[in-house]
């Protein structure tokens, strides 16, 4: 009799804890709460970081996948040169204005991020090579600026955090990020509603000229349909019928070529086919002329908002940062005029836009 009262009392006393613990917390917004294992993976005590970055993938699955992977790696990839090759950087010279040795080496570490000191031109290519990444996937990249100021106000670190956009919201210029139930899960943290002030947040879109972000959610949407199937199922199920349905794989094949081109047009990209079979060569020209012109057109855009977020009230660095000899939306403009003349060369042409 006395163990089973025993036990009662243990089962009675687990009940109470439970009980206990909803009571303190009835929305479970702290169930998940553990700081230490938070700062383990990087968000310490030791900075003014107030965004939160999940553990949850929450991204669309055809970012990813087949055709759109394609178009994403093909479009930001050549937009800034590669500086481990020989003579590259004294080919793009990155520089700041007014001249400032320590400032540069503040700019070009924050840039980069790499644990190594970084020179300022490595430290662009990395910065925009990165963000263009970030818009042809999502057609947005929003960071916050976390900094670090020495006792005369002047900063002496910063880095750009980029953050999930899912579960970001702005009102009236300030940004809110809903860390919810099943993030905090994911991310050992709380539930919560995260104000990040406007003057903390660098926003960089896809240029609206080209489309904006709901362009290329479009094109990355439907290739990725496009894409899932060499073989469509009603053709597979005929096979299996062993039934003659007069299914041609090559019209199928160039049909979605054609598609995938159409969405594309505008952007330039050839699908990695540089033959002719499909348009003349004249247009297999343009359409990579169009691809060199986004590339300067979303280069510059984003050269435009860093100089911006660089001299702003946080940051304050008071200097232009640039990079020599990048050709321009307005170079391509002129090689465009040229090849519809029909007056130059394929070296003509293309020379100094690839990296």
């Amino acid at each position: 009799m006395r163990k089973k009262t025993t036990t009662m009392n243990k089962y009675f006393k687990k009940i109470k804890e439970a009980v206990l613990v909803y009571l303190k917390d009835p929305l479970l917004l702290r169930k998940w709460d553990q700081p230490d294992y938070y700062r383990y993976r990087g968000r310490g005590d030791d900075n003014n970081q107030l965004s939160f970055r999940s553990s949850r993938n929450r991204r669309h699955g055809y970012h990813y996948h087949g055709t759109s992977s394609m178009f994403i790696e093909d479009m930001f990839s050549g937009i800034m040169p590669f500086m481990i090759y020989s003579g590259v950087r004294e080919k793009y010279p990155a520089k700041i204005e007014p001249a400032a040795p320590d400032k540069e080496a503040i700019i070009a570490q924050g840039l980069s991020g790499r644990r190594h000191r970084t020179a300022l031109g490595e430290g662009l290519c990395d910065f925009i090579r990165d963000t263009a990444h970030v818009l042809f996937q999502d057609g947005v990249a929003i960071y916050e600026i976390i900094y670090k100021k020495n006792e005369a106000g002047e900063t002496e670190s910063y880095s750009f955090e980029l953050m999930d956009h899912y579960g970001l919201y702005r009102f009236f210029g300030n940004y809110y990020q809903f860390v919810s139930w099943a993030d905090a899960k994911a991310s050992h943290t709380k539930v919560q509603i995260i104000k990040i002030p406007k003057e903390k947040v660098l926003r960089i879109e896809f240029p609206k000229e080209l489309g904006g972000q709901k362009r290329i959610n479009k094109i990355l949407k439907r290739s990725w349909e496009l894409g899932q199937e060499i073989i469509p199922k009603f053709q597979m199920d005929a096979m299996e019928k062993q039934e003659n349905i007069g299914f041609d794989s090559k019209i199928y094949t160039e049909a979605k070529y054609l598609e995938i081109a159409t969405l594309t047009k505008d952007l330039g990209w050839n699908q990695r086919q540089l033959s002719t079979n499909h348009i003349t060569e004249y247009y297999a020209l343009l359409r990579l002329l169009r691809q060199k012109k986004v590339e300067a057109t979303v280069r510059e855009m984003i050269f435009t908002k860093l100089n911006e977020a660089l001299n702003g009230s946080v940051l304050n660095f008071g200097a232009q940062v640039s990079m020599d000899n990048l050709f321009t939306a307005s170079d391509i403009d002129v090689r465009v005029k040229k090849l519809k003349e029909g007056n130059t060369t394929f070296i003509d042409l293309f020379t100094d836009t690839s990296f």
